[in-house]
């Protein structure tokens, strides 16, 4: 039995909803939360390589824009992160009565060493605009920002998100969503709190699929607390992404068939029911324990330390020349003698320091974040 065949047989998800709700037109059945979540996934997709930019003022038919991404090369390569079902659920949503309409446009992207950035935009037929911000992807450059928001009060992906949100806000009217899975979600809701007070007055929803967290100083502010009612995060009950850093108390649980937290962070293992999730009361125990450890390991550590850990970590995964992590993975032998050669180079102090801290997170790991750090020096 092949995966699509198997999903089917287990549970609806994502891809088998796209296949039955797919025959509906959004006036015959509102856009709902699977819709956020197949928009948000084909934001994977390569669509810089076919669509033009906020600025050009052209849209394409999302049959059109699928048809001319699927001509190249490539495409559907998927890395070591991305579901192997995403080119087959954006190909099938170019199908389908219910997306083929929307209209593709405002591709922006940004790579480079600190930085991993896309976002795209669906219009729908009745004029509403869904802005799509894509999670992390397989760069390093993106698994390092996704560290940094641990220390930093925003990383260059959070300030491309506000900055995209206002120009595609200001050259096009109309009411706003907002979605993105993984860290594609946190850069929806920061970019949406950050906005001007008259543009988060035209959002309609901002969807966190399984994003990570903030710090608890955003969660404060006014601007988060007025659009709360308009935000609304999916966390899978036993995935530690959604629950990273300080997560929304609203958040709801989303049931997955996913094994351990990178299976239950792949959407496509999240259950649909009757045009929505299938949802659960409450996170898994263990799920729960290993969060607050995560989060005790993160707190015991100030800011400079965090950082440190960050670069020092990052520096040494980068000490094979590699820039993906199906790069790493791939050569894992070569990838581990020169990250062992990189951290024997390093200064006697820093290398205390990085045995310290990793320490400290099996201390909160293993106690559910009730280590002591002052106890851990």
């Amino acid at each position: 039995m092949n995966h699509k065949e198997e999903m089917d047989v287990a549970f609806e998800n994502c891809l088998t909803y796209l296949r039955r709700r797919g025959r509906l037109p959004f006036r015959a059945a509102s856009f709902g939360p699977v819709d956020n979540l197949i928009l948000s996934l084909c934001a994977y997709d390569p669509f810089e390589w076919v669509l033009p930019g906020v600025e050009s003022g052209v849209w394409l038919p999302f049959s059109q824009a699928v048809e001319k991404l699927t001509q190249r090369p490539g495409w559907d390569d998927t890395g070591l992160l991305m579901s192997p079902h995403t080119p087959e659920l954006v190909v099938e949503a170019a199908r389908s009565p219910r997306f083929r309409t929307l209209a593709l446009g405002c591709m922006e992207t940004v790579a480079d060493q600190d930085t991993q950035f896309a976002a795209l935009t669906y219009r729908l037929p009745d004029g509403t605009l869904f802005l799509a911000f894509r999670g992390t992807d397989d760069t390093l450059a993106g698994w390092k920002e996704c560290f940094a928001m641990s220390y930093s009060p925003s990383v260059p992906s959070q300030r491309l998100a506000l900055d995209y949100l206002v120009r595609v806000a200001t050259k096009y009217p109309g009411k706003l969503r907002l979605g993105g899975h993984s860290k594609g979600g946190n850069l929806a809701v920061w970019a949406a709190v950050h906005a001007p007070a008259l543009l988060r007055r035209r959002i309609l929803m901002v969807y966190s699929n399984d994003g990570p967290g903030f710090h608890r100083d955003l969660t404060h502010t006014p601007a988060y607390r007025g659009l709360a009612p308009r935000i609304v995060t999916y966390v899978p009950q036993a995935s530690l992404v959604g629950a990273l850093l300080h997560q929304d108390p609203r958040a709801r649980t989303v049931k997955s068939h996913g094994h351990g937290t990178a299976g239950q962070h792949d959407p496509f293992t999240w259950e649909v029911h009757s045009g929505s999730f299938r949802f659960l009361p409450r996170r898994s125990r263990q799920a729960q324990r290993e969060a607050d450890g995560f989060r005790g390991w993160v707190d015991s550590m100030a800011p400079a330390e965090r950082a440190e850990f960050t670069d020092v970590l990052f520096s040494l995964l980068s000490a094979a020349q590699a820039e993906t992590l199906s790069e790493l993975s791939e050569h894992w032998a070569d990838t581990a003698l020169a990250a062992l050669g990189a951290y024997r180079a390093l200064p006697p102090e820093t290398r205390r320091d990085m045995l310290k801290y990793i320490w400290r997170f099996l201390r909160n790991l293993s106690t559910g974040g009730k280590a002591h750090p002052h106890r851990l020096h």
